[in-house]
């Protein structure tokens, strides 16, 4: 067959890109998606020869076998080879072995584009340049640092803690941003402090709170330490003195006398553009979005033409969009509300990469086309209002603050009160700041000192100091980012691994709460190999994979120092893993203590447990007493009296009787289960007891004879397909609800759907295909060491 000389393949890396290009190219090309990476080094001995330079076998993966078989065909039909996949350190190595499994004997180009627009691939295409080598050594250098860091470390953690656990080069300092976090939870002493707040009978009426008795200031949150102890010279309210101020100022015609206005000119300036990880945040925020759905939102809209590349560390538009935003501000809003300099035009992160510019849309059209879901379209209008936002006037106004004053005993107390309010919306019109109190629109009454302020209310308030809070997924891409762990295209993979094994969430919150085996993990990891887990480290060695990007030479000697060493300040993955095999006992590698036991002086420790029958059995021990722990619990509830109320319960907990049978609930090796029946009192033609697990949402402290009942009578009848005749049920299992329709099942995310979901709405679910899921990879991987 004849090639034709006109049909050239061009290959990008997503699908979705594909149909969106296919609008701008004619049909001399075919188009085609690699689906990411084509190749990988696998887990097996061998693959990374550290004696030998640190040579590397990539070989395909099962999906990449397929793509590489089909644009083997493609490649038949064509006289030209046009690859434009991302234009970053994976990018490049996608372009590199496409070229490398392909062998092709027609030209090939490679381009990039950052917007998947037509003028931005046309002017692409008349630029094409090689594959940059210093790009794809980068990008290697990458993968086998985490190779060797994955399988040395990770077989460290299986063999001194539990067969199961995992480490990685990025992923362990992140996990130990959550668990010492965690660990500063469970060491803070709550403290007791009081206050008063009133609020005004004036139109409007605003609200002030008690600062001072008698001219010293009263205690805040911030005046204690993490032990209860304060640590500033003020005063601490006590309940009787605060309840008697409120008592006073809620009688009949009370009121406070001003003593001073405060008023100041205000200006707030808009946030820069949007790069990855800022994105990420608002769109946990604002959005509720976890980090996996916004990276999978984000690079939806990016192939769908309506957004620019995502994965960007740069805030700073390019020249020619900044005019377009300007000039889309202009038409949208006015003139007058366009700011008088390009703002944001140049970065100073010192760390910025700059190959693409800040997040934007790609037509600055308010109106995204129809055809996207509520998600993409409440993502897109995010960054369309950010994007104008940022180039807009700023906002003005003043910010009054009101200082009033009454008392009895001969003692003052000092009340204040203080407000914003804007004269100049600016870009607030479009983009108000997420974590900005909403106190705009809200003036003061017209106020003069020496004026007397009806009181309309007073209430005492107890106050608690509060621990650090958690992580969540927002902020610690935040903590991330401030760091300098990772980069951008990483984070969504970073906390997908922590998802995996080492973090949990409460039901309806956001939350990253350390399993029991953190805890243990992180032990061995600050234990033996605290250097590796150093921020600076983690940071001097994106530092160093971003200079072996620009020159390809430092990969030998990068991947050198880290796993041989270069000297007594860094000896290297290879020694430290060596001293960890013959210095770490595996009994010292317990998840945390939790106190003592009063009377025998028995430590109350907390432990991973091993692995049994490919399951594991976390459990809390004191001497010889053992209970079995559910690896998902928060310990900032547990007291001692608790943990040892746990420890000496001989027997199930009983909640009642169904069918004529108790209804017990007991932990074991896996958890808290429910259980029907026992030896001797069996439900009628039962012939041993019946079991059934929590979920998630079910608290294990207080559980419910109705939840026991409503978990073992499972599984549910949901309906029956009229279609096929087949009944659907709902169930709950080793990986929580679902429904199923003969051998077709589906995940239910919110578990307590399974008792509530109606037939109709079983069907939808069940007709919606499945997404397809990843081939799982082998269990293990090695590498030659140097002899």
């Amino acid at each position: 067959m004849e090639k034709n000389t006109h049909t050239k393949l061009f290959i990008v890396e997503s699908p979705i890109k594909v149909k969106t290009i296919e609008k701008f190219l004619g049909g001399d090309y075919i188009i085609r998606a690699s689906v990411g990476h084509i190749a990988d080094i696998p887990e097996r001995t061998g693959t990374v020869d550290v004696s030998n330079a640190f040579a590397a076998t990539y070989e395909l993966t099962a999906k990449g076998k397929e793509i590489i078989s089909q644009l083997k065909k493609d490649m038949k039909e064509c006289s030209e080879i046009i690859i434009a996949t991302d234009a970053d350190r994976e990018g490049e190595l996608i372009a590199a072995h496409l070229v490398e499994f392909l062998k092709p004997k027609v030209p090939v180009k490679r381009i990039d584009f950052h917007a998947v627009t037509k003028d931005a691939i046309e002017a692409a295409m008349l630029t094409p340049r090689e594959i940059d080598y210093n790009l794809v050594e980068a990008a290697r250098t990458r993968r086998i640092l985490d190779r060797l860091f994955g399988f040395e470390v990770s077989g460290v953690a299986r063999q001194k803690v539990r067969g199961n656990t995992t480490a990685g080069r990025v992923q362990s300092p992140a996990l130990r941003l959550v668990v010492e976090r965690e660990l500063e939870r469970l060491k803070h002493v709550s403290a007791i402090y009081m206050d008063v707040v009133v609020n005004s009978e004036t139109a409007p009426s605003f609200r002030a709170t008690l600062i001072e008795i008698a001219g010293k200031k009263i205690a805040t949150g911030a005046d204690f330490d993490a032990s209860g102890v304060l640590v500033n010279d003020v005063a601490v309210v006590d309940a009787v003195t605060a309840q008697h101020i409120a008592d006073v100022l809620n009688e009949p015609a009370a009121t406070l006398a001003i003593h001073d206005i405060v008023e100041k000119a205000a200006t707030r300036q808009p946030q820069p553009p949007f790069v990855l990880s800022s994105l990420y945040q608002e769109a946990g925020n604002r959005l509720s979005m976890s980090v996996a759905e916004a990276r999978t939102i984000s690079q939806q809209l990016f192939d769908l033409g309506l957004i620019t590349y995502p994965r960007t560390d740069n805030p700073v538009h390019d020249v020619a969009s900044r005019h377009d935003i300007r000039n889309a501000i202009a038409a949208e809003f006015g003139a007058d509300m366009v700011a008088p300099f390009h703002r944001y035009a140049t970065h100073k992160g010192k760390h910025t990469q700059g190959a693409h510019e800040a997040i934007r849309p790609t037509y600055m059209k308010v109106q995204a086309p129809n055809g996207l879901s509520p998600r993409q379209m409440a993502m897109y209008r995010m960054i369309w209002q950010r994007t104008m936002a940022s180039q807009m006037i700023e906002a003005k106004g003043s910010t009054v603050t009101v200082g009033l004053g009454g008392g009895d005993w001969g003692n003052e107390w000092t009340f204040s009160a203080s407000g914003t309010t804007y004269t100049q919306q600016g870009f607030r019109a479009v983009y108000a700041p997420s974590n900005e109190d909403d106190d705009a629109g809200s003036p003061f009454p017209v106020l003069a000192v020496g004026d007397a302020v009806p009181i309309r209310d007073a209430e005492a308030k107890e106050h608690h100091t509060l621990p650090p809070a958690r992580f969540t997924e927002a902020s610690l891409v935040k903590e991330l980012e401030r760091l300098d762990i990772g980069r951008p295209s990483t984070y969504a993979s970073i906390i997908a691994k922590l998802r995996d094994r080492y973090v949990w969430s409460k039901k309806g919150e956001r939350a990253l709460i350390p399993t029991i085996t953190a805890f243990a993990v992180h032990r061995l990891l600050m234990g033996s190999f605290a250097s590796l887990l150093d921020y600076e480290f983690t940071r001097g060695m994106e530092e160093q994979l971003d200079l072996v990007s620009q020159d390809a030479s430092l990969k030998t000697v990068t991947l050198s120092d880290f796993f041989f060493g270069d000297g007594a300040d860094n000896p290297g993955l290879q020694t430290l893993v060596s001293n960890a095999i013959d210095n770490v006992e595996g009994r010292d590698m317990f998840a945390l203590t939790l106190g003592t036991h009063p009377e025998t002086g028995d430590v109350i420790t907390v432990r991973a447990g091993k692995l049994f029958k490919k399951l594991f059995s976390p459990y809390v021990e004191c001497g010889t007493l053992k209970k079995a722990l559910p690896d998902e619990t928060a310990f900032d509830d547990f007291t001692t009296e608790k943990l040892l109320a746990l420890l000496s319960a001989s027997g199930p907990q009983l909640l009642g009787e169904y069918l004529g049978a108790p209804v017990f609930l007991r932990i074991g090796a896996n958890g808290t289960f429910f259980q029907h029946g026992e030896k001797g009192s069996l439900p009628e033609g039962a012939t041993k007891p019946r079991t059934a697990g929590l979920l998630k949402s079910m608290n294990p402290d207080t559980p419910s004879l109705q939840n026991a009942i409503q978990m073992l009578e499972l599984p549910r009848v949901v309906g029956v397909d009229a279609t096929t005749g087949e009944i659907i049920h709902g169930l709950y299992g080793k990986f929580g609800a679902y429904l199923q329709r003969g051998d077709d099942t589906r995940s239910l995310k919110d578990e307590e759907r399974l008792f509530t979901i109606t037939s109709e709405e079983a069907l939808e679910l069940l007709n919606t295909p499945k997404k397809p899921r990843r081939a799982p990879g082998k269990k293990s991987t090695t590498t030659k060491r140097k002899k």
